[in-house]
Order: structure tokens, then C-alpha cells, then sequence
């Protein structure tokens, strides 16, 4: 099968466009790559770091949290936000398992989807998402019949393995963002769209649970970094509230940054001590970009 989103794939190497015969890539200049078994394209840029990716318990936390639709309310916001009438594909550097890019996928069943990711645990999972192909289908229903959505092995920070202009969204959630990069690949009609947590995103497990806090910085930080590049369409501020039990809390927080500062068992006490059901602020702000000039 040929992988989708071939057309707005660059070789890592040298930028030249790739074809496949089989389950190799290659380029004109002769640089190839070989699919993974599991469905991913290894397409990382010389001195990549591939060591930051996501564990697989914490890609499987991830997965099992999202599914539950806790955050389904900004899943349906980053789908919309992501829909524009520019030419091209959707991608989303930092994808993890691909549960939003799926869902502005099946948002606009016309296009194909890249998600890029060092974990390859994570892509594992991202690489057999299949989408529906009806426009009324709901976002979280990232299960069906038809394959758009290519996996692949790269390095946020680096040189990404696409096209230039070949992006007509690009998804930035919860994720680090080199902002040059996302306007090379971004076509100039094309959309960014943002997810960033709030002060208050998980205040009271930030508070209960000793967990990483959301810089008061990190706004301005975000629009000093897309400032030069992007100008900002839309904000949207999404707040709302999740009763969890204590596996759901686990999950949450084995997912997340803070599942690489607390071993298991000093979760598994601080979570006990929990009420059996908390309720947990979710804040989060969407933003649209699109690119200067």
C-alpha cells in the first residue's frame, strides 16, 4: 500500500521528493528509506535527537486517557480550528499517538495527514489509525475504513521531512514548536492552530499531587515565538471541568511531563490519598495563526 501523504513528503537528506516501490522511500539523489514494521516512516534529518520520545507506558496512559474523551471538548476545538480551504495536507509535529490529527481529519475527510514523532511507541499506535470518511462522523471516532494518515520518525526541532507550502494546517498540541519550520511547511493560506494549557489546567492535581505547573510566562513566551513568522486569527479560551477516579488520575498524570519526576509507588501513594472522585479544572486556549505576508 502506498503510504499516504506521499506527494508532501521530503527526504530528510536533501529535500527532494520521495518515491515508494514496496516498502522503501527513496529519493532522486539515492537516499532510502525502509517503512517499519509497524507502519511508521523512519525519516529523520542528520543530528536528530530521537532519545526524547515518549516511554510505552506513557504512550499507553495517553491512549487510554484520550479515549475515555476527557478532553474531547478540545479535540473538537483543534478539528475546527484546523479547517481552511488551502490546498494540502495536515500536520502535526509532536503527534504522540495522532488522536488530534486524526480528529481534524475526519473533520475534513478530503485531506491526508503527516504526523511527526521521535517516540516510536507512539507511532505505533499513530500508524494504524484509520479514518472515517463521513463528514458527520464525531472527531473522537478516529476508527474506520480508510488510511490518511502517514506516521513518521522525525525530529520537531530539526529540518522536517515535508515540502515546502505542502500544509494546509499545521497542529502544534501540547507540543514545543520551532516556529520557522512550521511556516516553511504551512502554506501561505494555510492555518497553525495552538493548543497551550492555561494557568489553571489541572490546578487542583497540580496542587494535590505535586506536579509540574504551567509557567506564567509561557503565553508571552508562545507569541514571542510565533510573533516574527505568524500573526493570530483567532483565540479561543476553553474551560470546563472532569470528575476522575483514581486510575483516570493515573493515567493523567503517566502521560504527561511529570510521569518522568514521580516513580510509581510515590504515585500510587499521593494518588490514594485522594478522594475516590476529584473534580479537575481543564483550561486550555486554542489559537489559529496563519503566516505573515
Amino acid at each position: 500500500m502506498t503510504l499516504p501523504a506521499l506527494d508532501a513528503l521530503a527526504c530528510p537528506n536533501c529535500g527532494q521528493a520521495l518515491d515508494q516501490a514496496d516498502r522503501r522511500l527513496s529519493c532522486p539523489s539515492g537516499h532510502s528509506f525502509d517503512l517499519a514494521k509497524q507502519g511508521y516512516a523512519p525519516l529523520l534529518a542528520p543530528g536528530s535527537n530521537a532519545t526524547t520520545g515518549d516511554t510505552a507506558d506513557q504512550v499507553a496512559a495517553r491512549e487510554e486517557f484520550l479515549s475515555a474523551g476527557f478532553y474531547d471538548p478540545l479535540l473538537t476545538a483543534v478539528a475546527e480550528a484546523s479547517l481552511t480551504d488551502a490546498p494540502g495536507v495536515v500536520i502535526e509535529p509532536g503527534c504522540g499517538t495522532g488522536h488530534y490529527l486524526a480528529a481534524a481529519l475526519a473533520a475534513a475527510p478530503g485531506r491526508e495527514g503527516i504526523g511527526l514523532d521521535t517516540s516510536k511507541y507512539a507511532l505505533r499506535r499513530c500508524a494504524k489509525r484509520q479514518l472515517p470518511q463521513a463528514e458527520t462522523d464525531e472527531p473522537r471516532r478516529a476508527a474506520g475504513t480508510q488510511a490518511r494518515l502517514a506516521a513518521v520518525l522525525a525530529d520537531a526541532w530539526n529540518r522536517l521531512p515535508v515540502r515546502d507550502g505542502a500544509a494546509a494546517a499545521v497542529l502544534n498540541v501540547f507540543a514545543p514548536r520551532n516556529a520557522d519550520e512550521l511556516a516553511r511547511v504551512l502554506h501561505p493560506r494555510g492555518a497553525l492552530v495552538v493548543l497551550t494549557p492555561r494557568l489553571d489546567h489541572l490546578r487542583e492535581l497540580v496542587d494535590a499531587l505535586d506536579l509540574l505547573s504551567v509557567d506564567p510566562a509561557k503565553p508571552q513566551r508562545t507569541a514571542d515565538q510565533l510573533g516574527s513568522v505568524f500573526e493570530a486569527e483567532r483565540t479561543d479560551e476553553i474551560s470546563y471541568s472532569i470528575g476522575l477516579g483514581h486510575e483516570d488520575v493515573r493515567r493523567l498524570v503517566g502521560m504527561g511531563p511529570s510521569a518522568r519526576h514521580h516513580g510509581p509507588a510515590e504515585l500510587d501513594a499521593a494518588v490514594a490519598a485522594l478522594p475516590e472522585r476529584i473534580d479537575v479544572t481543564v483550561a486550555a486556549t486554542v489559537a489559529r495563526w496563519r503566516r505573515k505576508g
